[in-house]
């Protein structure tokens, strides 16, 4: 697992298959510093959408763009319950295969991270089994 505060692009690049420009790109939506609604997927959606989707919405679904994913998901836990979240604790980049490196979305530690979202559930999994 890699923090994104920490993310070189070089390891995008190579997670993901993308040019250097991309992998800039990713780490600009995670930190803020590009506009979202500039994002062709960001705008159809905003367009269908009564209510403006939330900033974490619109991240997520510029970097599904980005990196070319499936859609984002949500990673629930049975023993996790929010009134905002639900039962979800993480959400991510569908890639294909729930061991391909993704973009995740951890709603406890509120930071993006460059993982699998298998390993990040048998990590959190494990953190249960440990308190």
């Amino acid at each position: 697992m890699i923090i994104f505060k920490d993310c070189d692009p070089n390891e995008l690049m190579k997670a993901f298959r993308v040019n250097k420009t991309t992998a800039q790109l990713i780490i600009k939506v995670i930190s803020g510093q590009t506009k979202l609604e500039t994002f062709r997927s960001v705008e159809k959606w905003i367009a269908q959408c009564h209510n403006k989707p939330s900033e974490l919405e619109m991240k997520m679904e510029a970097l599904n763009e980005l990196i070319d994913g499936y859609g984002v998901e949500a990673v629930n836990h049975e023993s996790n319950w929010d009134r905002y979240w639900g039962n979800a604790i993480a959400l991510y980049v569908n890639t294909g295969d729930t061991y391909s490196p993704t973009i995740l979305y951890s709603i406890a530690d509120q930071q993006f991270e460059l993982t699998t979202w298998g390993d990040f559930y048998e990590s959190f999994e494990q953190g249960l089994e440990t308190d």
